[in-house]
């Protein structure tokens, strides 16, 4: 007969009475991001979606359409998934992002160092309930790309 330890019993039970419960989980201090990183010709885009694994399937399936839409038009393009308050300005600065769109809140963004254009914007979910909103995105992302092109010609 194989005996199970107590302590390990009562760990996997999260009944450890709270003087032995050493191992607590890691308290997570900042919310995590979604970065959406599109490069063309001369303009680099970033789209920031706020607690990405926390969206609903409908806000997610949005924002899929969006980086599709924006994938297909960009010469290169990456999406990078949980990242934390502190790493985004790095992230950015590292890939000289110029057009940064927020989708949802920024509150806790330190971001006014950066030499970019940053809008923020309705919420995915926001954009669901009002779909105005969501024209608000298109329009903003067509007329940054007609507004470059028009600069480069």
């Amino acid at each position: 007969m194989i005996m199970i330890d107590k302590k390990f019993a009562y760990e996997e039970l999260n009944l450890l009475p709270i003087w032995l419960n050493k191992t607590r989980p890691k308290k997570i201090k900042h919310a995590l991001f979604n970065i959406g990183l599109y490069f063309f010709k001369e303009l680099n885009v970033s789209i920031i979606v706020p607690e990405f694994e926390k969206l609903t399937t409908d806000e997610k399936e949005l924002f899929k359409n969006v980086h599709v839409y924006i994938n297909s038009i960009s010469e290169n393009s990456k999406s990078l998934r949980n990242i934390e308050d502190d790493e985004i300005d790095l992230i950015l600065k590292k890939n000289s992002i110029h057009h940064i769109f927020f989708l949802g809140s920024i509150n806790s963004m330190g971001l006014s160092d950066l030499d970019a254009n940053i809008k923020s914007l309705p919420s995915l979910d926001e954009m669901l309930v009002n779909p105005d909103m969501k024209k608000k995105l298109w329009h903003d992302f067509q007329s940054l790309l007609r507004d470059e092109l028009k600069g480069n010609n």
